[in-house]
This record gives structure tokens, C-alpha cells and sequence, in this order.
């Protein structure tokens, strides 16, 4: 049944990869500011990190999807050498406060994590999309129930699990923006 179930979702996640394809930000765009408090209830602000970092923002959906917890993984296991070479990292989801507390836990997550209240960040970098049958045919039902219990209520939006990379001078020098779900930037790709 296990392996039923596995053949299934990649099934799905090879077919449903159109959740959505809208225009986003670009390199060389001035990169929106980011402001909000994480999950240690640091307050964040994207101009003053810049003042010393560049910032690698990531967007995702929710611990629920395990695209979204093998990401965040790699980028904890990669976080020191990161820092090393000069970039913070912001990671934003719709996730309520409580699940990004829960999220950094289980995966002992060092980095920043900011619940978009209102999806503002997300809006801004125009990555959000409102879930629907639409955008998520084939798995509608099962998402609209994880919004449900992870987004704050009455939120059925989810990012495009997207990838910025701001300069020193607030411009967006790299960008990886797939609306396959399941496509993540490598962090280790900065690393080589």
C-alpha cells in the first residue's frame, strides 16, 4: 500500500506541475522589503540585513509538503557555509506563527522564518496564488484541507515555492521561479 501511495503522488507531481504561471520579479528589480518577526521573535527587516548580507529569500508552502521539508533541510545542513560565504537567509510561507515555530523544530532550523501575515511579502515578490481547483486540479480537496489546519483562517493561498537572491544594494541579482512544485533551487549551487 506504501508504495501504492508513493506511485501516486509522484504521479500526480509530474502531471500537476501548472499551479500557476504568473509575472514575477526579475534580476535587476529593486527587491521589495521584507519586514515581519520570525519564529524567535526577531524582528526582520530586509534593509538593515542588507546593510552587511545578501539575502537568499525563500518562499514555501508548508511543512505538510515534503518538497517544502527536503528543502529546508538542505538548507540547514548548508546554513553555516552560507553565512560564511556572506548571504542570511529569510524564509516566508503563509504557515501560521505556531507551525513555523513547529517547522524549526523539527527540523532544528536555525535560519529565520516569517509567517506572511496577510501574504504581503508573497504578494509583493508575486509569488502568491489563491488555491483552487484551477490551480490545484488534482489535488484540490487534500491541500484545501492542510491550508485549513496550517494557514492562518480563511487564507487559501500558498506561494510559488520561489527563490530570490538580493544584493547589497536591495536589487534582485537571481531568481528561480518555477511553478512545478516540486523544482527547488540548490542552495549548494552557491556554494561551488
Amino acid at each position: 500500500m506504501r508504495n501504492l501511495t508513493l506511485v501516486i503522488a509522484l504521479f500526480i507531481s509530474t502531471i500537476s506541475f501548472s499551479q500557476i504561471d504568473a509575472e514575477h520579479l526579475e534580476i535587476g528589480d529593486a527587491a521589495p522589503l521584507i519586514t515581519g518577526t520570525d519564529q524567535f521573535d526577531n524582528k526582520i527587516n530586509s534593509s538593515k540585513i542588507l546593510e552587511g548580507n545578501k539575502i537568499i529569500l525563500i518562499f514555501y508552502r508548508g511543512n505538510w509538503c515534503p518538497h517544502c521539508r527536503k528543502h529546508l533541510k538542505t538548507l540547514q545542513e548548508n546554513l553555516k557555509a552560507l553565512n560564511e560565504k556572506g548571504y542570511a537567509v529569510v524564509v516566508v510561507t503563509p504557515e501560521k506563527v505556531e507551525k513555523t515555530k513547529e517547522t524549526a523544530e523539527k527540523f532544528g532550523s536555525t535560519f529565520s522564518i516569517l509567517h506572511d501575515a496577510d501574504n504581503t511579502i508573497m504578494n509583493n515578490y508575486k509569488v502568491a496564488f489563491e488555491v483552487n481547483e484551477k490551480s490545484v486540479p488534482n489535488y484540490f480537496s487534500a491541500t484545501q484541507k492542510k491550508l485549513a489546519e496550517y494557514n492562518a483562517e480563511n487564507n487559501n493561498v500558498l506561494p510559488v515555492p520561489a527563490t530570490y537572491i538580493i544584493n547589497k544594494k536591495g536589487e534582485i541579482e537571481f531568481v528561480h521561479y518555477d511553478p512545478n512544485y516540486s523544482n527547488r533551487f540548490d542552495v549548494t549551487e552557491l556554494l561551488k
